[in-house]
This record gives C-alpha cells, structure tokens and sequence, in this order.
C-alpha cells in the first residue's frame, strides 16, 4: 500500500516537482528524496522525529525511509527532487552503508557553509531540468547529480560525521561499516555487542563508549531504531499480524517491538496502523496540488 514506485523521464535517474502539499501521508520509495521549501511551512515526519521546515529549509530522506509530510498554518510550496536509487549506488562506493544526515533545522546553524553549497547545487539541478533536456544540458545534470551525491556522502553521511558536524577520520569511517554490515546481516537476526567487539578485535566497553560518543545513541538504541523502521513499513504494507511483524524484524517477544515502538513512534503498532494506515487509502489521493516546474525560476535566479 505504502510503496510508492517512481517513473521518471526518459533516461534521466532523477525528477523534480514543485507540490503545494497539505498531506502526504507516511510513505517510503526506493530513491533518495530531497524537499526544499520554497514558501510557507512544512512538517515534514523522517520515521519517528518530526521536523518544521521554514523558506528555504531542505531535508533528505534516505531510500526506503518512512516519512510523511503535511502542512504547517497556511499554503507552502515545496520543492521535491527524487534520486534514483540506483544511480546512487553506482556513484557512492559503499552505498548500502549511507545513511544521509541532512535536515537543516535541525544543524544548518552548525554548519551553514555545508548547507549553502548543497541548497546551490540542488537549484541549479533544477535549472537544467526544466523543459526537456538535450544530450547536452543531459551531461550537465548527470555531472551535477554526481556532484550532489559527494556534497552529501561528505558533509552528511552518518557513519561519516555521527551526531556531530566535523568528520571522522577514514579509519574510523571504515570500522562503522563494519559495524553496521555486521549489525545488518543477516536481516531479523539480532547481534549482541560482545559478538560485535570480538568480531573487530576491541573490548565491548571500548565499543560501546566509542558508539555512543560519536553517535549520541547507545548501540541497542540505534539498533531497535532500525528495527522498528522495518515494522513501521510492514505495518502499513502489509496485514501481517504485529506478533508475526515483531518476528520477522528481530524481537523475540511482540512485548519488545511494542516498548521499542512507543519509545521511536509515540504509539503502539496497532495505534500506528489505525492512525496512519487510512484503510488502504492509495497515495494518488493525498492532498496536494503541482506546479509546473518553471514557477521555480525566481528561486533558481537568485
């Protein structure tokens, strides 16, 4: 029900739209998504945080994230560009293990530069979208997608900076790959932190400092995290019963996915798929209106 399939023009990985959206309910797709508020305000929900994004603020979602956006007070105009999430992975080496950090209301004040740089290079991807690119102006957006992709693998992957703005050192970077490969696979199966220290040749309280510290989160936080991102998706794609969803994504009690739930979503599962799940309501009915992409212009002349 949630999945939402993207198509996209010609050969180009990539679209963008401008929506004045009043709601948009939780939903996830396999592409990386970027909005950008071009007037107004909107409440943008990235799985269970909720963020208010003002005029010219921008939040990434990551493939397959759970998110939902709404309006906040009156009419906003938001700009939305969708990254296929192959071409992703064949411009990030190690795709699988990026997960963008990018919401600037939530740290843009900590780093403006990073924000300033990425805002420009998303408007003028823009810029060669509109009307229908020739082999030329194609060249140009591919080579500025690239240059998209680095501006965020390097200013705001998670593994890369965790809860803070200034990178890792590589070595760093490489170990927290390890971490999250191991934590990973295989899917449903959860790994204790002792196995996890011995796999890299450190002490699991060493370990456990050293996650915490950078990523402000302790390593069952992050990991129940991923976890009940899972079971959100299966409660709105699926009619799984929660005791059979609690199995598949790693509990081994529906009572843990339940604690875990409402520490990450504010409800239970069951009260997160009455409330959301809107009886099996398409997503081709959600509450927004498009503009044609040229009513960006002013923006992108700026």
């Amino acid at each position: 029900m949630r999945p939402e399939m993207l198509e996209y023009t010609g050969d180009l990985p990539v679209r963008a739209r401008v929506l004045s959206i009043s709601e948009y309910p939780y939903h996830w797709h396999d592409a990386i998504e970027i909005i950008m508020v071009l007037e107004g305000q909107a409440t943008v929900g990235i799985g269970g945080e909720t963020h208010l994004l003002g005029e010219n603020d921008i939040a990434v979602i990551n493939v397959n994230e759970i998110h939902r956006i709404q309006k906040s007070g009156g009419a906003n105009k938001l700009l939305v560009v969708q990254l296929e999430a192959d071409f992703c992975a064949s411009s990030i080496r190690d795709f699988r293990y990026t997960f963008f950090q990018c919401c600037s209301a939530y740290h843009e004040a900590g780093a403006p530069e990073k924000y300033t740089a990425v805002k420009a290079t998303i408007l003028r991807l823009v810029s060669w979208l509109i009307g229908y690119p020739d082999e030329y102006e194609q060249i140009n957006i591919i080579n500025c997608l690239e240059e998209l992709l680095s501006e965020l693998e390097y200013g705001f992957d998670y593994l890369r900076h965790g809860s803070g703005i200034q990178a890792f050192e590589e070595k760093q970077v490489q170990r927290h790959k390890r971490i999250y490969e191991y934590a990973m696979n295989p899917p449903g199966k959860t790994h204790s932190l002792a196995e996890m220290a011995k796999a890299l040749g450190i002490s699991a309280q060493h370990l456990s400092n050293d996650i915490k510290v950078r990523f402000g989160l302790t390593y069952q936080e992050l990991l129940f995290c991923g976890k009940c991102m899972e079971a959100a998706r299966l409660l709105l794609g699926s009619d799984k019963l929660v005791r059979v969803i609690a199995a598949e994504c790693g509990f081994s009690d529906v009572k843990y996915l339940i604690k875990h739930f409402k520490l990450n979503y504010g409800c239970t599962p069951s009260d997160f798929r009455k409330k959301h799940g809107r009886s099996g309501e398409p997503l081709s009915e959600s509450k927004y209106e498009e503009y044609p992409l040229l009513s960006i212009l002013p923006k992108v002349a700026l």
